[in-house]
């Protein structure tokens, strides 16, 4: 069977291009869209920042105003107290804290000032406390030094062993000195002085209350010998008088017991060593001899 050629037409050619090209327009659409939501962030980011830059100008300024203002000035010295001075004067004090007249308590630092004047040998804690609107209250703690010792040269120590401050001249002399110590014992490591320190201290309170020529007023040095124990040498006493270890009030009691006969006899002038380190005894040593009482 044959085809007529006549019965065939040719079909044309289905075009996408309609597609295509609403898809561009779309896209196109969208771009624009896009840029239209994000200009309102370009207009007010800039506006932001200006406007915290503006906030941190006035608070600057507000702050300038107010640590000038006039209300918050120390106005004279009695609107500063000071309590706890016993070596130290307030003209010495205020010039460390740098406290005074027209001080402004809101750039007052209070950590910083108590830092500073601790940094001085004889205070050892200071408190500074704001009272507002211009008042300030300043207390100091002192160094209580309670010996002198020889290390090189004469350093003050405090109750538990620290050196705080060489003697300089116009300081305070009038206190036992103990000998028989190198620098090093001093040392924050060392684990002997606290037991050396304690035994002193025990002793010096108990001369406190002691007759003389023991009594504390009188002691001008206290030697440690640290296998033999103290030894306690007295202003108008020319003999050591070794006390030990320890049970020192005993030992003190004894001495005030045979003192009378010591110094009947006339023993006393040639005295070299009163040793008391000896149960229910006291042994006098005499220049040049021995002689037990």
């Amino acid at each position: 069977m044959a085809w007529s050629s006549a019965k065939l037409k040719p079909q044309r050619p289905v075009k996408k291009e309609g597609v295509f090209r609403r898809k561009r327009n779309s896209y196109r659409r969208r771009d624009k869209g896009s840029s239209t939501r994000y200009w309102p962030w370009a207009v007010f980011l800039p506006m932001g920042l200006l406007t915290l830059a503006a906030l941190g100008l006035g608070l600057a300024l507000l702050y300038y105003q107010v640590l000038n203002w006039n209300l918050f000035f120390i106005k004279d010295a009695q609107n500063i107290e000071i309590t706890g001075l016993k070596r130290l004067q307030p003209e010495l004090v205020l010039k460390l804290a740098k406290l005074g007249p027209h001080t402004n308590l809101l750039a007052l630092r209070p950590f910083q000032v108590e830092q500073t004047l601790e940094t001085h040998p004889w205070i050892a804690r200071a408190t500074l406390t704001r009272q507002w609107p211009h008042r300030v209250s300043l207390q100091i703690q002192e160094r209580e030094p309670v010996a002198l010792v020889q290390v090189g040269e004469l350093h003050y120590v405090d109750r538990r062993g620290n050196l705080f401050k060489p003697l300089s001249p116009g300081d305070p002399h009038d206190f036992p000195i103990i000998t028989g110590l190198p620098r090093e014992f001093f040392s924050p490591r060392q684990v002997a002085l606290p037991g050396t320190m304690d035994r002193i201290i025990k002793l010096m309170d108990l001369l406190k209350n002691a007759p003389p020529p023991l009594n504390l007023e009188n002691v001008s040095e206290i030697h440690v010998d640290l296998e033999r124990g103290l030894t306690l040498f007295a202003n108008g006493l020319g003999a050591g008088v070794d006390l030990g270890r320890g049970q020192f009030p005993e030992k003190l009691q004894r001495l005030a017991q045979a003192w009378p006969v010591i110094t009947k006899k006339g023993f006393l002038p040639q005295a070299a060593r009163i040793n008391l380190d000896y149960p229910q005894k006291v042994l006098l040593s005499l220049k040049g001899m021995e002689e037990n009482q």
